[in-house]
Parts: structure tokens; sequence; C-alpha cells
């Protein structure tokens, strides 16, 4: 049997309720404002927070898709569209030696490649085997279809003049000849009419040579520069003899170092200390006005003069 729907009674029904017991349950079952406004901040709160979280899966998601696809289409633009490959190859000359047309010819494997594909390491190996005086290289992309490259050569540290057969049996008087230089690595070097600073580089006259020195070949050592230079600098500091001339026998690997009209002869065989403690020896039992042409270090038990 169903009941029937609750409803108010009325008025006159009603039983009087003193303020007393008013107060009472007023004070028993009402909120304090500041209750009702904390549960109504809470509530707010929450739902803010939760909102707050939805809308920031949605922007991560949003985020991540539009990061991928971005990457995806710079993916295809590198692989299948012409824009990012290499269309232009500008070299920056440092050095009168170095002949940019060469250079871009060594480069032309990489032309139509895209860029981000080129390294500084593949583009170094590639020159190195062109170029044997290469010091440095440099190379810096500019999007969307140019590579520069910066090639920087080994410095010159002395000029070289290659004596002919004729001239290597009297080197003393020999004054023609092709005039080249020589890199710190000691290979040959030919540079353009007008390079600044060649008059300050020591001159070297290079005879006993199998095969005439070409551009780009290596004649002397690093160790047989060192030498040289560390002799000339002892002369000067130790024993104060200028050095006028300086010839050099490539294939017998020594050198002759003119000192007026006297030539003192070394070699890399033995040690540059050895040599010149037999000079030292020389010149306090026989002297250097004795000698009228040359004197031969070269020995380790003797010292020849002429």
């Amino acid at each position: 049997m169903s009941l029937r729907p609750a409803f108010r009674l009325p008025r006159r029904f009603n039983r009087p309720v003193s303020r007393r017991t008013q107060r009472l349950v007023a004070r028993r079952h009402t909120v304090p404002f500041k209750n009702r406004m904390a549960g109504r901040w809470r509530r707010w709160s929450k739902t803010l927070h939760r909102g707050a979280t939805s809308w920031r899966k949605a922007i991560v998601q949003w985020s991540l898709i539009t990061f991928i696809s971005l990457l995806l289409l710079a993916a295809c633009i590198l692989i299948f569209s012409p824009i990012g490959h290499i269309e232009e190859i500008r070299v920056t000359r440092t050095d009168p030696r170095l002949d940019i047309e060469e250079v871009q010819h060594v480069l032309s494997p990489v032309f139509g490649r895209s860029l981000v594909t080129v390294s500084m390491r593949e583009i170094r190996q590639m020159l190195q085997e062109k170029i044997i005086d290469l010091q440095s290289v440099t190379v810096s992309k500019h999007y969307p279809s140019q590579l520069l490259v910066r090639v920087e050569l080994s410095p010159l540290v002395a000029r070289a003049r290659v004596l002919s057969p004729e001239e290597e049996a009297s080197p003393q008087n020999a004054s023609g000849g092709v005039l080249g230089y020589v890199t710190d690595r000691g290979t040959f070097a030919i540079v353009p009419g007008g390079f600044p600073g060649d008059s300050d580089l020591p001159l070297l006259y290079l005879v006993d040579w199998g095969v005439k020195p070409q551009p780009g070949s290596p004649i002397l050592s690093q160790d047989f520069l060192m030498r040289l230079d560390q002799a000339v600098s002892t002369l000067q500091s130790q024993f104060g003899m200028q050095v006028k001339r300086r010839t050099v026998y490539i294939r017998a690997q020594e050198f002759h170092l003119g000192i007026g009209a006297v030539s003192l002869w070394l070699d890399t065989r033995s040690p540059l200390e050895d040599q010149l403690l037999r000079l030292r020896m020389f010149l306090r039992s026989v002297g250097l006005p004795e000698v009228k042409s040359y004197v031969d270090l070269r020995l380790s038990d003797r010292v020849i003069y002429r």
C-alpha cells in the first residue's frame, strides 16, 4: 500500500516555538558564515583544479602532436624538397697560394647534398687529400643552400732558391734558379708576385735534389727545419756568428751555413749539440782565422777544415 505524499501541516496545527528554543536550534544546527564560505571555496577550488588538470593534459597532448608533425614536415622538406640542398660553395682566401677553383673542384661531390648531412670533418678529409700544406678548415652553413669554407694554409718559414745542376757545382757563386717558399711542414710552395713580407724570410739554396721540387711536394722534414733554425740561433747567441747563407742538401740531409767566407758543414745524423761542441773545441785549438773555405763538423771523431 503506497503512502500519501508528504505536505506541510496547516499553520494552525503548528506548535508555538519559544525564542529560547529557536536560539538553541540556531546555535546547534546553523553553520557559521565563514565555515560556509570555506566549504564553498573548497568546492570551487576542487572544480578549478579538475578543470586545470584536464586543460593541462589537453595542452600537452596537442603540443606533442604539433611538435611531431613539425619534425615530420621538416624531415620531408629536407629529404624530398630541393630546399636545404647545397647550391653554392664560397671559399674564403686567406693566403695567395690558395687556388679557389681547385678547392671548389675538390668539393664538387657535395653539390646537391643536404646541408644537414655535410660535416666539417668530411670537408677537411676531402681537402687534405689534395692540399698537402693544409693547416685548418672552418665550415659554416647559411641556410637554405649556401656552404661557406675558410681554408688556412701552413705559414711560410723561408724562401727557397732551387739551383740547377750547373749551379750545384759552385753553390757559393750561384744566384739564379727557381724561387719558391718552404712552409713550416717542409713543403715547397709557389706564391704569386707581390706577396707581402717575403723579403723578411731567410733564403735557402736547395741543391742535391733528385727530382726538381714541385709546388705542394714535401722537400724537408719539420725536424730538419727545427735543427736548421736552432743551429742558426745558437751560432748567433753563443758564438756571435752571423749566418749569411744557408745551403741545404736535400738527399744528403745536411746543411752548410755561410759565415763570411767560411762555411760550416752540419748534418742531421748526429746530435746538433755534439757538432757545436766540436766547433767550440776547434775554435779553442785552431781558430777561425786559419780557415779559408769550410769547417766540416759532421764526423764524430775529428774536425776537417780547409
